[in-house]
Protein backbone atom coordinates (compact mmCIF):
# COMPACT_ATOMS: atom_id res chain seq x y z
CA UNK A 1 0.00 0.00 0.00
CA UNK A 2 1.20 3.28 -1.00
CA UNK A 3 1.35 6.53 1.00
CA UNK A 4 -0.93 8.54 -0.71
CA UNK A 5 -3.88 5.60 -0.27
CA UNK A 6 -3.15 4.98 3.33
CA UNK A 7 -3.79 8.87 3.66
CA UNK A 8 -6.49 9.04 1.52
CA UNK A 9 -8.33 5.94 3.47
CA UNK A 10 -7.33 8.02 7.28
CA UNK A 11 -8.68 11.13 6.01
CA UNK A 12 -12.16 9.27 4.74
CA UNK A 13 -11.79 7.44 8.07
CA UNK A 14 -11.55 10.91 10.45
CA UNK A 15 -14.10 12.80 8.23
CA UNK A 16 -16.77 10.52 8.52
CA UNK A 17 -16.00 10.05 12.49
CA UNK A 18 -16.52 14.19 12.70
CA UNK A 19 -19.93 14.11 10.66
CA UNK A 20 -21.34 10.84 12.54
CA UNK A 21 -20.45 13.26 15.47
CA UNK A 22 -21.77 16.30 14.03
CA UNK A 23 -24.90 14.52 13.38
CA UNK A 24 -25.38 12.46 16.23
CA UNK A 25 -27.16 15.68 18.15
CA UNK A 26 -29.57 16.48 15.22
CA UNK A 27 -30.34 12.94 15.21
CA UNK A 28 -31.53 12.89 18.49
CA UNK A 29 -33.59 15.97 17.98
CA UNK A 30 -35.26 14.31 15.02
CA UNK A 31 -36.42 11.53 17.15
CA UNK A 32 -37.21 13.01 19.62
CA UNK A 33 -39.53 15.49 17.22
CA UNK A 34 -41.06 12.66 15.57
CA UNK A 35 -42.18 11.34 19.26
CA UNK A 36 -44.06 14.45 20.28
CA UNK A 37 -45.79 14.52 16.98
CA UNK A 38 -46.30 10.87 17.66
CA UNK A 39 -47.72 11.82 20.73
CA UNK A 40 -49.87 15.03 19.53
CA UNK A 41 -51.95 12.57 16.67
CA UNK A 42 -53.00 10.40 19.49
CA UNK A 43 -54.21 13.22 21.15
CA UNK A 44 -55.57 15.00 18.70
CA UNK A 45 -57.23 11.57 18.03
CA UNK A 46 -58.39 11.00 21.17
CA UNK A 47 -60.13 14.82 21.23
CA UNK A 48 -61.71 14.06 18.06
CA UNK A 49 -63.52 10.95 19.95
CA UNK A 50 -64.54 13.20 22.49
CA UNK A 51 -65.64 16.19 20.52
CA UNK A 52 -66.27 14.75 17.36
CA UNK A 53 -64.78 15.46 14.05
CA UNK A 54 -64.50 19.59 13.34
CA UNK A 55 -67.37 20.30 10.97
CA UNK A 56 -66.19 20.57 6.92
CA UNK A 57 -66.48 23.41 4.98
CA UNK A 58 -68.86 22.56 1.56
CA UNK A 59 -68.43 26.08 0.34
CA UNK A 60 -66.27 25.34 -2.08
CA UNK A 61 -66.02 21.81 -2.66
CA UNK A 62 -63.32 21.57 -5.67
CA UNK A 63 -60.69 24.05 -3.12
CA UNK A 64 -58.79 20.42 -2.55
CA UNK A 65 -58.13 19.56 -6.17
CA UNK A 66 -57.33 23.25 -7.02
CA UNK A 67 -54.98 23.18 -4.53
CA UNK A 68 -53.15 20.31 -5.25
CA UNK A 69 -52.01 22.09 -8.07
CA UNK A 70 -49.87 25.19 -7.63
CA UNK A 71 -50.14 26.54 -10.93
CA UNK A 72 -53.53 28.59 -10.65
CA UNK A 73 -53.54 30.40 -13.34
CA UNK A 74 -56.30 33.45 -13.49
CA UNK A 75 -55.63 36.82 -15.02
CA UNK A 76 -58.15 40.21 -15.28
CA UNK A 77 -60.15 39.13 -19.13
CA UNK A 78 -60.78 35.64 -17.13
CA UNK A 79 -62.12 37.10 -13.93
CA UNK A 80 -64.65 39.41 -16.20
CA UNK A 81 -65.01 36.16 -18.49
CA UNK A 82 -66.06 33.94 -15.56
CA UNK A 83 -68.64 36.33 -14.06
CA UNK A 84 -70.04 37.62 -17.09
CA UNK A 85 -70.74 33.29 -17.65
CA UNK A 86 -71.86 32.58 -14.76
CA UNK A 87 -74.68 35.69 -15.14
CA UNK A 88 -73.28 37.48 -11.78
CA UNK A 89 -72.90 41.13 -10.91
CA UNK A 90 -69.64 42.21 -9.45
CA UNK A 91 -71.48 42.25 -5.62
CA UNK A 92 -73.03 38.76 -6.07
CA UNK A 93 -69.44 37.62 -6.99
CA UNK A 94 -67.60 39.41 -4.80
CA UNK A 95 -69.60 37.67 -2.09
CA UNK A 96 -68.88 34.37 -3.16
CA UNK A 97 -65.45 34.87 -2.86
CA UNK A 98 -65.69 36.57 0.55
CA UNK A 99 -63.82 40.32 -0.75
CA UNK A 100 -65.40 43.24 -1.49
CA UNK A 101 -67.39 44.48 -4.84
CA UNK A 102 -64.52 46.78 -4.84
CA UNK A 103 -62.08 44.29 -5.08
CA UNK A 104 -63.47 42.49 -8.14
CA UNK A 105 -63.60 45.54 -10.34
CA UNK A 106 -60.06 46.15 -9.29
CA UNK A 107 -59.21 42.54 -10.23
CA UNK A 108 -61.37 42.83 -13.90
CA UNK A 109 -59.57 46.12 -14.58
CA UNK A 110 -55.99 44.21 -14.37
CA UNK A 111 -55.17 46.71 -11.76
CA UNK A 112 -54.14 43.93 -9.16
CA UNK A 113 -53.98 40.41 -9.05
CA UNK A 114 -56.07 37.86 -6.18
CA UNK A 115 -54.23 36.41 -3.90
CA UNK A 116 -53.88 32.79 -4.23
CA UNK A 117 -56.09 31.89 -1.98
CA UNK A 118 -59.12 34.07 -4.16
CA UNK A 119 -57.53 32.24 -6.75
CA UNK A 120 -58.58 29.07 -5.67
CA UNK A 121 -61.87 30.09 -5.13
CA UNK A 122 -62.75 31.21 -8.10
CA UNK A 123 -60.92 28.01 -9.88
CA UNK A 124 -63.37 26.45 -7.53
CA UNK A 125 -66.33 28.32 -8.92
CA UNK A 126 -65.14 27.54 -12.36
CA UNK A 127 -66.85 23.76 -11.69
CA UNK A 128 -70.29 25.05 -10.13
CA UNK A 129 -73.10 25.47 -12.47
CA UNK A 130 -75.70 28.66 -11.85
CA UNK A 131 -77.75 27.09 -10.23
CA UNK A 132 -75.56 26.03 -7.97
CA UNK A 133 -73.89 29.26 -7.49
CA UNK A 134 -77.61 30.90 -7.05
CA UNK A 135 -77.98 28.53 -4.10
CA UNK A 136 -74.54 29.43 -2.32
CA UNK A 137 -75.77 33.00 -2.90
CA UNK A 138 -79.51 32.23 -1.41
CA UNK A 139 -77.99 30.54 1.66
CA UNK A 140 -74.87 33.00 2.56
CA UNK A 141 -77.99 35.94 2.67
CA UNK A 142 -80.12 33.53 4.63
CA UNK A 143 -77.26 33.35 7.35
CA UNK A 144 -76.60 37.18 7.87
CA UNK A 145 -79.36 38.52 10.20
CA UNK A 146 -81.79 40.57 8.79
CA UNK A 147 -81.46 43.89 9.61
CA UNK A 148 -83.27 45.67 12.48
CA UNK A 149 -86.30 48.07 11.96
CA UNK A 150 -86.92 51.55 14.09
Amino acid sequence: MDIKQAFSEEIRRLARKEIKAALLPVQNTVASLKKLVAEQKRQIAMLEKRCGAPAEETAFPAVENAESDKSVRINASGILRLRTKMGLTQSEFAKLLGVAMHTVSVWEQGRRVPRYSHKVRICALRGLGKRELKKMLESSDAKKPAPAGK
